[in-house]
């Protein structure tokens, strides 16, 4: 069999250059469908690089047999062109034609007698990127030879519908033009997840549930997930070579916009999935660090967030190269120093050591208060993002008149701690704290330390969980060693939150594995006075019995 041959205005082309639009010409196209998605989207990034139109001749059995290179007008016979063509002057010849940024390339009279010329049954033509909301505008073109009109659109969609199509099974009847493209909503990052999960089933559901909800919590939309199940990680990537690609194909599909992982990355890393994908990518930690940028309201909690920004991003200047220069407002773009991190890293050592500095006063002016307060018992409530806590405290303090203090059905709605009185009726102090999550960033935690010490000094630890939550008892579990980790001793109590929304079993699991839990639904106000009751006399005077 002959190979498909490269022509047009290859001259001024670089070796490099060639030897990719050779590739795009000897790749093999499915039979039952007009072409092969990621073929188009490597020839729609080589007309965007080239600036010109590229057009790829397909026989009947998905070979390609010439890529011309430049404007179709200037391509005389490109029948005499084709290998073979004495042998291969049938209809059963297709043409792939992406625009580039030439505006000449419209159905007319001119792409008429070309296509007469090669009498080709279907013309698929569509743009060099993705147009508005993601979505990739094509057009499906039929022949008419003996009509004025010698093309006609015969169906326009989004392009990865169009290709998946069966060439043999159009009816030539043209169609309106019009296509059922939605833009997507304004402002949101359209987010493909790409996942490595673990064997267990029920817990890889789990794990990337949570990745969903930190996507919407940095108020990107989830659009998708690429999941793979790998004992061995690739090095380079994480994820094999074939799965990039199903990723890289996915999110040219759904119209991602951003791809967020499950895993850190490393500098190399990142920078080798952006350059596969041909998107930004952003890993499980940078994400966190933004929704901290987004919910970060007092001068404390502002602070932090930046110095645990500088303390991820430092690292990565020399691996993520020019990706660190994104100004956009998207997830992983928000937060300061950017332009910074990539101009001097003098200055954000500089930067570094004031904000280390601005840290350790608060946390001096955090004992402060914590001294003043001497004589009141201090309680903590701790736990998993999103398990109550902030709820909880609100419908302790109703009665107390305070503001109520933001609760919302979000991960990390609350950044800052928060100290309320309450008398029950001797006066103590409860504190509601920043949530913990699995795998939390190490910047992250070194950062918040400071606010972290309202934990550390606490005479004793509520530890409150959503029963609702399949997963209540690992995150119990990490919770309990997050807080071993950062030397908490005093005595912990579980608090089982949202009894209303769980079924019995998890109550009883739950008191089977903790015989001193309390039970309570903060939001229906069950189990409210029996936790004041406890609260009065716990934790004890002296070693716990």
């Amino acid at each position: 069999m002959k190979q498909g041959v490269l022509a047009g205005r290859t001259a001024g082309l670089r070796p490099a250059q060639k030897r990719r639009l050779e590739r795009l010409c000897h790749r093999r196209h499915p039979e039952d469908q007009v072409a092969e998605l990621l073929c188009l989207q490597r020839l729609a990034s080589e007309s965007l690089e080239l600036e010109l139109p590229l057009t790829l001749v397909v026989d009947g059995r998905g070979l390609g047999r010439l890529l011309w290179v430049g404007p179709l007008e200037q391509s005389g016979r490109l029948l005499e062109r084709l290998p073979g063509s004495d042998r291969r002057q049938g209809s059963d010849l297709r043409l792939l034609t992406c625009c580039g940024r030439s505006k000449q390339l419209e159905p007319g009279r001119q792409e008429g007698i070309v296509g007469l010329d090669l009498a080709p049954l279907l013309w698929l033509r569509f743009g060099d990127r993705a147009g508005a909301g993601g979505q990739w505008p094509g057009q499906l073109l039929v022949a008419q030879p003996e009509q004025a009109e010698p093309w006609v659109v015969l169906a326009a969609a989004d392009l990865p519908e169009l290709c998946g199509r069966d060439p043999l099974g159009f009816a030539v009847q043209p169609q309106p033009l019009a296509t059922a493209i939605s833009p997507a909503q304004a402002g949101q990052e359209r987010v493909l997840l790409l996942a490595l999960s673990p064997g267990d089933r029920g817990a890889a559901q789990r794990l990337i549930a949570e990745l969903e909800g930190l996507v919407c919590s940095a108020g990107g939309v989830p659009v998708g997930v690429v999941e793979q199940r790998r004992s061995q990680v690739a090095p380079q990537t994480l994820w094999g070579e074939g799965k990039v690609g199903e990723a890289a194909l996915e999110a040219r599909r759904l119209g991602a916009t951003l791809v967020v992982t499950d895993r850190e990355l490393t500098p190399v890393q990142a920078r080798n999935l952006e350059r596969l994908l041909d998107l930004p990518v952003s890993d499980r930690s940078e994400l966190i660090l933004d929704i901290f940028a987004q919910r970060a309201a007092s001068t404390a909690g502002r602070l932090q967030v930046e110095l645990a920004q500088l303390r991820y991003r430092l690292p990565r200047l020399s691996g993520r190269g020019l990706s660190l220069s994104r100004q956009g407002g998207g997830i992983g773009t928000r937060g300061p120093g950017e332009t910074q991190l990539e101009k001097d890293r003098r200055a954000i050592a500089r930067r570094l050591e004031r904000l280390q500095r601005e840290v350790s006063h608060l946390g001096e002016h955090r004992a402060r208060l914590r001294r003043s307060r001497q004589g009141l018992r201090r309680l903590a409530l701790v736990g998993y993002t999103n398990a109550g806590k902030s709820s909880l405290l609100n419908a302790l303090t109703r009665a107390s008149g305070r503001e109520p203090v933001l609760a919302e059905n979000k991960l990390f709605a609350t950044l800052d701690p928060t100290t309320r009185r309450i008398e029950l009726p001797e006066p103590l102090l409860l504190t509601d704290t920043v949530g913990f999550i699995r795998a939390l960033p190490p910047p992250l935690l070194e950062a918040f330390r400071s606010t972290l010490e309202e934990t550390l000094e606490a005479d004793g630890l509520m530890v409150v969980v959503d029963l609702s939550d399949p997963a209540w008892p690992e995150q119990w579990h990490m919770v309990n060693t997050i807080l071993d980790s950062l030397g908490a001793t005093a005595p912990r109590r579980l608090i089982a939150n949202q009894i209303d929304r769980c079924p019995a079993a998890e109550i009883e699991r739950a008191r089977g594995l903790e015989s001193s839990a309390l039970f309570v639904s903060a939001t229906a106000s069950l189990g409210l006075q029996r936790l004041k009751q406890e609260l009065r006399s716990w934790p004890a005077q002296g070693p716990e019995t």
